[in-house]
């Protein structure tokens, strides 16, 4: 019998009253539970296997299957500030989709669990802040409402940059590929294929590729600054893992992300 915490990664139906549900567990990893009943009013599991909720469970392991029974759920954090914000839950299923399509299987993920349970704290940090009443008019508002905008904006980004890091596809931010110089401000481009920064003497006369705003963020991201324009920089990213992973497997909620960044204009 084991008890781990867990974030749920998605959900879907298995019949009229039970649910599929995959977790990533703090001790095991990546566990399919078969919920027989999940979808009555009644269940005990109700809240604590939503998607991206994070829940203690108990279940008794079986090898020799796929699907495990699930014997108790509690609901520790269902990240209800997040849940509110949809940029920022349209990010957070992007993150939780690549962990479930990508991630190991069949081992245990403590890293991979540890970032995933501080991105998903400090989304509904940022989204409970938001929603304060009189937020924006306290005393303090400026100087707070900045840092949290820069810590908002820098969530997925760096949620990104740690995924490549342990993965094993570091990034290299601070060095010039071409001639390994430090970098003392933004790269003059960037190539999502290699992985590689140069600077402006070894760009010479060329054009980048990349835009200023992908190649500011980088730079802003490293820093720990806040990014003007997050979606360059977390596009930048994704690409960088598409040419290393493979995305053999297409991320669909991708097109929820980029569908949600047009309805902000972002």
């Amino acid at each position: 019998m084991i008890k781990t915490r867990a974030i749920v990664l998605h959900r879907f139906p298995y019949s009229d009253s039970s649910f599929i549900v995959k977790v990533l567990t703090e001790e095991c990893g990546i566990v399919s539970f078969i919920v027989k009943g999940g979808k009555k009013k009644e269940s005990p599991f109700r809240g604590a296997l939503d998607p991206l909720s994070l829940s203690e469970v108990v279940f008794r392991q079986n090898p020799n299957t796929e699907l495990q029974f699930i014997k108790e759920a509690t609901l520790l954090d269902w990240h209800k500030d997040l849940r509110n914000d949809l940029l920022s839950l349209a990010k957070a299923q992007v993150i939780t989709e690549m962990i479930l399509r990508y991630a190991p299987q069949g081992v245990p993920l403590q890293e991979e669990f540890e970032r995933l349970e501080q991105s998903l704290s400090e989304f509904n940090e940022c989204c409970s802040f938001a929603n304060t009443p009189n937020a924006a008019t306290s005393a303090e508002s400026p100087s707070t409402n900045s840092a949290t905008s820069a810590h908002k904006s820098n969530i997925f980004a760096r949620w990104l940059l740690d995924t490549c890091d342990m993965w094993g596809y570091n990034l290299d931010l601070e060095t010039c590929s071409r001639c390994g110089k430090t970098l003392d401000k933004p790269a003059a481009d960037f190539f999502p294929e290699t992985g590689g920064f140069i600077c402006e003497h070894c760009l010479g006369v060329d054009t980048p590729r990349a835009k200023a705003e992908t190649l500011n963020g980088l730079w802003a991201l490293h820093r720990g600054q806040q990014i003007e324009h997050p979606e360059f920089t977390e596009n930048a990213l994704l690409t960088y893992l598409r040419h290393h992973i493979g995305f053999l497997k297409e991320i669909h909620s991708i097109k929820f992300l980029n569908e949600t960044r047009k309805l902000f204009g972002q």
